[in-house]
């Protein structure tokens, strides 16, 4: 029995109420290196597996999920079961550009809305060509140069450790060194500007790629391990009906930390989007009301006896085994763990006075937030999870179809109300087991 847990908010964005066109222009900018190297294209598809979780991540929104096999995507412990089967952002919000239906569901659940690459200039309607040589998914590693890369090796090429080559392990490692100095910190991957001019010059001496602040260096937030890419969705309509593209830009940074402490079991992921709008977009479009969310499909190992839940006071979404024993993990002797989500800066709001959403015990009026990783000025805060649904087969609610009637589903969904009766308008909220109350939205 499969169970799907999701919740409105992911681990960190940057937008949220009413998103305006945005004037910037990600150009497509190609990056000029110190060895000349040309850019390939490939790969569409990498892992982070720098700590005690192994995930695979596609260029299109795909997260989690094996895209060439079909399997499970994320496995946790390294090198035992699968624990994530696939994952993705979603999102519904009303588009208020001139094209109808206005209320349009994108993202990633199974299927993707997205396509590789930018959105070139701002209501141009023009994307990148996601087979051109600079659209690709981004990896890189701080010691790819002298890090013992076999493990990376056997996983990139899904075979056994005592089956790697050398030559499998050099692409690995020559991979790592081109993605190092064509790094696209034009578009807007992250990166450590030594010299403050804005321009991504990275260096490499004799092999060895020379770190900031000495020089220029791909990454963020003092990670050892750091992947890129950005989808948008002007180039593929929703699965969720044949609605209008909106004209958004996702760019999605995914970081680890090689580490034997509680860090080396977790990956950080941030979203970025951009409202570009489309080639008719007009001046004054705007999204309104736009929700936003993590869908995940965890199977935990064996996947008939996963239960799902979240604890709202830490705006946590999490995956746990019913049994102290599964048969998947049996076969490694070791006992099922669990996994989450814990989202840890929702979308920037303006907080009100008299109000505590983040539930910190800061009135919101003179609480700060953080904005692209910055601690804001007083009156801003970052939204908590808030709200959490789940699907299982045989359960209150099923997947939704990919339909339009669906995409209305899961406006309401991320809402925090049920899926059905099918809106509009929305159902309203359930009744709490225990208070017999209407449920109320965290």
């Amino acid at each position: 029995m499969k169970r799907i847990a999701f919740a409105t908010l992911v681990v960190a964005f940057i937008l949220g109420g009413d998103i305006p066109l945005e004037a910037i222009d990600s150009g497509g900018t190609r990056i000029q290196n110190n060895k000349g190297t040309s850019l390939s294209g490939l790969p569409i598809r990498t892992k982070m597996n720098i700590n005690q979780i192994s995930s695979w991540y596609d260029n299109d929104g795909t997260e989690e999920y094996n895209s060439s096999t079909g399997n499970s995507g994320l496995v946790y412990p390294q090198g035992t079961a699968g624990a994530i089967f696939a994952a993705g952002l979603m999102w519904s919000g009303e588009f208020l550009d001139g094209q109808t239906p206005t209320v349009r569901t994108n993202g990633h659940a199974y299927n993707t809305g997205l396509v590789p690459g930018a959105i070139l200039g701002v209501r141009t309607g023009v994307i990148e060509d996601p087979a051109a040589d600079d659209v690709r998914i981004w990896r890189v590693r701080r010691n790819y140069n002298s890090a013992d890369l076999a493990r990376d090796a056997a996983e990139i090429n899904s075979v056994g450790l005592s089956s790697v080559s050398e030559a499998q392990i050099t692409a690995v490692r020559d991979q790592y060194e081109k993605d190092w100095l064509e790094w696209p910190a034009a578009k807007g991957a992250p990166f450590y500007d030594a010299d403050s001019d804005g321009v991504y010059t990275p260096m490499i001496v004799d092999g060895v790629p020379v770190l900031f602040p000495t020089a220029d260096e791909p990454g963020i937030a003092d990670a050892d391990q750091v992947i890129w890419y950005t989808a948008n969705d002007i180039g593929n309509r929703s699965p969720w009906g044949a609605t209008p593209p909106g004209g958004l830009e996702m760019q999605l940074t995914i970081w680890g930390y090689a580490r034997a402490d509680a860090l080396g079991n977790v990956l950080f992921k941030k979203y970025r989007l951009i409202y570009k709008g489309t080639g008719s977009t007009p001046a004054d479009a705007a999204v309104e009301n736009m929700y936003l969310s993590q869908w995940s499909d965890p199977d935990l190992g064996n996947a008939a006896d996963d239960y799902a839940g979240c604890d709202i006071t830490l705006s946590l979404g999490f995956c746990y085994n019913a049994n102290p024993t599964d048969s998947n993990f049996d076969d490694f002797g070791i006992r099922p763990p669990a996994v989450g989500y814990d989202f840890l800066q929702g979308p920037l709001v303006p907080g009100v006075a008299g109000e505590d959403r983040n539930n910190n015990g800061i009135d919101d009026a003179t609480d700060t937030g953080i904005f692209d990783l910055k601690v804001t000025s007083p009156g801003f805060i970052n939204l908590p999870m808030t709200s959490f649904i789940y699907f299982a087969a045989g359960g209150t609610y099923s997947d939704p179809l990919f339909t339009y009637p669906a995409a209305l589903q899961w406006n309401c969904m991320l809402q925090g109300l049920p899926p059905t009766p099918q809106p509009p308008p929305c159902p309203e909220p359930p009744l709490d087991p225990y208070t017999n109350q209407p449920a109320g939205k965290y």
